[in-house]
Parts: C-alpha cells; sequence; structure tokens
C-alpha cells in the first residue's frame, strides 16, 4: 500500500498516520490509492477539487491526467469549469439532474464553456 501511496503523491511521513489528521487533499489521495488497489477500472469523483488549494489542486488534476492515460475511466462532477477543460475529455452540462449538453472538452475555452454553462442553467 506504501507504493500505491506514493504513487498518488502522498508524502511518505504521512503514510502511517491516523486518516483523522489528513488534509481533504490527502484524503483524496488515499482515495485514489484504495482505488488503485481494487484495480478499479472506473472511478466517480464529485467534487474531487473542492476546499483544496491550487497546489493540491495541480497534483490531484496530473493524477487523474495520469490515470486516463493508463486506460481507466474518471467520471467527475465538478464546478470547477477550468480544472474540467484542463483534464477532462468529455465534458456534459446537466440541468435538475438530466444531461443537457455533452461536449468535447479541445473543442472549447475555459471561458467559452463557462459562458455555455451559464447560459444553460
Amino acid at each position: 500500500m506504501a507504493a500505491l501511496l506514493k504513487r498518488t503523491g502522498l508524502q511518505e511521513i504521512a503514510h502511517n498516520k491516523a486518516l483523522g489528521g489528513y488534509s481533504k487533499g490527502m484524503r483524496q489521495k488515499v482515495g485514489i490509492a484504495i482505488a488503485l488497489a481494487k484495480d478499479a477500472k472506473v472511478l466517480l469523483l464529485d467534487e474531487p477539487t473542492s476546499g483544496l488549494d491550487p497546489i493540491a489542486t495541480a497534483e490531484f488534476t496530473e493524477i487523474v491526467r495520469q490515470l486516463g492515460k493508463e486506460g481507466r475511466t474518471v467520471l467527475m462532477a465538478t464546478h470547477d469549469i477550468f480544472n474540467a477543460v484542463s483534464v477532462a475529455t468529455n465534458i456534459g452540462i446537466m440541468k435538475q439532474g438530466e444531461l443537457v449538453q455533452n461536449l468535447t472538452s479541445k473543442a472549447f475555452t475555459a471561458q467559452e464553456l463557462q459562458e455555455l454553462y451559464l447560459k444553460t442553467i
């Protein structure tokens, strides 16, 4: 498990600490490590960057990007449009529980996606 924690960027000094003392970003990394330990092919993430500082967000984004390169599917619900554009291949916009837009992320800048999102909701 230590190798998986290291792979997700969790500092070795934290490997033997109680989870309750971890920051939100550290707990996110542990969650990814657990998914890797179970060899999950699909990860469902709900607002994974909410409450993370910019450095932790960038680290988390890189981990998700790498998982995608390995062939894993990552479905992420987020309001972080800028992060979504930078990491996603496809983006869906939901309204009242229904998918109303299904987009290719490379077709939009973050600004264009934000404008479409605001018009859609």
